[in-house]
């Protein structure tokens, strides 16, 4: 009977951890047909019609120069509990306009064409003094007056 307890509890116990492990699955950004983003022509559409098509963009460009452009993304993930997210699918529409407003180009970037940033680990240097520990902690004292409201 004990042998027979104990075997059900480390089925179980194996049972829901098991279960534990299912994926998280996340979809983000704009779910794009991608026959709609097709009938985006250059030349032709303007960014009124491209916001009836495809709705308003994920993000706008900020930099100044040829043109405005529209960006649409979207990206698939999954991942266990707490390990790092696993990118399944992620897809960049990039609507690039011209000066009268008028789309200049179209172009589509998948997972595939997209490329891993190294972060720089540097600080800027500030002016002024560097506190140590005391100074920190005992800095103030005799810094405030008690009669002042």
């Amino acid at each position: 009977m004990k042998k027979l307890l104990t075997y059900t509890l480390c089925v179980s116990a194996l049972a829901v951890t098991l279960t534990a492990c299912d994926p998280v699955k996340e979809e983000k950004g704009y779910r794009l047909d991608m026959e709609i983003v097709k009938t985006v022509e250059p030349g032709i559409a303007t960014k009124e019609s491209v916001i009836e098509a495809l709705g308003s963009p994920s993000s706008i460009s900020t930099f100044p120069g040829s043109g405005e452009a529209w960006y649409y993304i979207t990206k698939k993930t999954e991942h266990y509990a707490f390990l790092e997210k696993n990118i399944l699918e992620q897809s960049v529409v990039v609507i690039q306009f011209d000066e009268n407003e008028v789309v200049k180009d179209v172009k589509n970037y998948s997972k595939e064409d997209s490329r891993e940033v190294d972060i720089v680990q540097r600080s800027t240097p500030t002016g002024g003094n560097e506190l140590g520990f005391f100074e920190q902690i005992f800095g103030n004292f005799g810094k405030f007056n008690p009669g002042a409201n």
